[in-house]
């Protein structure tokens, strides 16, 4: 592959991630108009997360088998349509039950951006130490930064969140535009057979660090869901208020990405985890020690900073520790990440109605500890010597 080709797949990578980003933000960020306007509860509004990611982890098994049959290429351009009808059907929503199915739609396209991105990049630049994986995984914080300021400034407005849904429908759209044909692209094959899943599944240092990475992506969620309704319902902000709070999280998330990938060439990934691990577990105790707007946004932008280089860098450690393949091992990780994602963002939603939105965010703390602990204990886990396979490769 020439090196013009590789930058135009690489720019591409980058776009959708931040458009993907831009979409996973844009229904947190309109919760409290919806809830509002559709009579949903807190949990109901959780669980649209929780329903999504389920429904991603099925596509992410699947998209190992589409994308061997199809490229990844096609299949990026195809999820990236999809997600843009969902965004557009969800305009019409005008009950609970629509807008679930709606959502399934949005899972499908999201799964698949969320499954094949990062392999993708991965067959760029098989010998990437980290700062490749970082800096695409940087795109998603500053999707969230753009779209969360915008976002917050429009319903300040007075701005429908319908009509918002449908201008970010037409801008992903035109993404898939910006990938080259898929013919003029040749990528190797990854592993699509269920023995090789098995293998995968059967090695214990998996495991221990995919649940770091279940953790990792509570963290991330809890409060990259949560936040701007935080602000608006317990600080009684206005939406503009709300957007910048996930804006302050998204910006420090993007300089930790960026810091992460600077020094992926200085220390071992193990040691960056480690220290980010510790650092941000004080950072999510300190968010309860504040109750003012700025003091908010300061808290959130160093838990942003300490949480950043968790999914890149763990999906990329494992990629560099287990003899398997490397697509099919990001696709399993990046499930358990969901699912953690998932589970913070029900889990918090429930703890909402129960106990007040600000006394749910303890949520995330718990999560880095285990998530620490786990990083600590993985030198211990065993690594199985499981007879190799031939791997198709074009």
């Amino acid at each position: 592959m020439n090196n013009q080709l590789r930058r135009r797949i690489d720019r591409a990578a980058n776009a959708s991630l931040f458009f993907y980003a831009v979409t996973a933000v844009s229904l947190p960020l309109c919760l409290v108009q919806i809830t509002r306007e559709m009579g949903f509860s807190l949990t109901q509004a959780g669980a649209f997360g929780f329903i999504s990611s389920l429904e991603q982890l099925v596509v992410l098994i699947l998209s190992g088998f589409i994308a061997v049959r199809f490229g990844k290429i096609r299949v990026l351009r195809a999820a990236l349509l999809i997600l843009a009808a969902g965004f557009l059907m969800f305009t019409r929503i005008s009950s609970y039950s629509m807008a679930v199915g709606i959502i399934l739609v949005i899972g499908v396209g999201s799964g698949f951006l969320e499954a094949l991105l990062a392999p993708l990049v991965e067959n760029l630049y098989p010998e990437d130490n980290g700062t490749k994986q970082n800096r695409l995984h940087s795109f998603w914080p500053i999707g969230v930064l753009v779209s969360t300021l915008t976002i917050g400034e429009l319903l300040s407005r007075g701005v429908s969140w319908r009509w918002i849904f449908a201008g970010i429908a037409v801008l992903v759209a035109l993404v898939s535009l910006v990938y080259p044909s898929p013919k003029a692209v040749s990528l190797p094959r990854a592993r699509a057979d269920f023995s090789h899943i098995g293998d995968i599944l059967r090695q214990p240092k998996f495991w221990a660090l995919g649940l770091a990475l279940f953790f990792a992506g509570g963290a991330e969620g809890g409060f990259t869901y949560w936040l701007a309704s935080y602000i608006q319902l317990n600080l009684g902000q206005l939406p503009r208020a709300g957007g910048i709070g996930t804006a302050a999280f998204a910006l420090g998330m993007f300089a930790g990405r960026r810091s992460a990938s600077l020094l992926a060439n200085r220390m071992k990934l193990k040691t960056i985890l480690t220290v980010s691990a510790l650092l941000a577990i004080f950072t999510g105790l300190g968010f309860f020690l504040v109750n003012t707007l700025w003091g908010v946004y300061l808290s959130v932008f160093l838990a942003g900073l300490t949480i950043a280089c968790f999914w890149p860098s763990l999906q990329i450690y494992a990629v560099r520790v287990l003899p398997v393949d490397a697509t099919l091992l990001m696709i399993l990780m990046s499930c358990l990440g969901l699912l953690g994602y998932s589970s913070a963002t029900l889990t918090m939603g429930a703890l909402g109605d129960f106990s007040g939105l600000r006394s749910s965010f303890i949520v995330v703390p718990v999560y880095l500890t285990f998530l620490l602990l786990l990083v600590l204990a993985e030198n211990r886990v065993p690594l199985l010597n499981l007879e190799p396979r031939k791997v198709n490769t074009r």
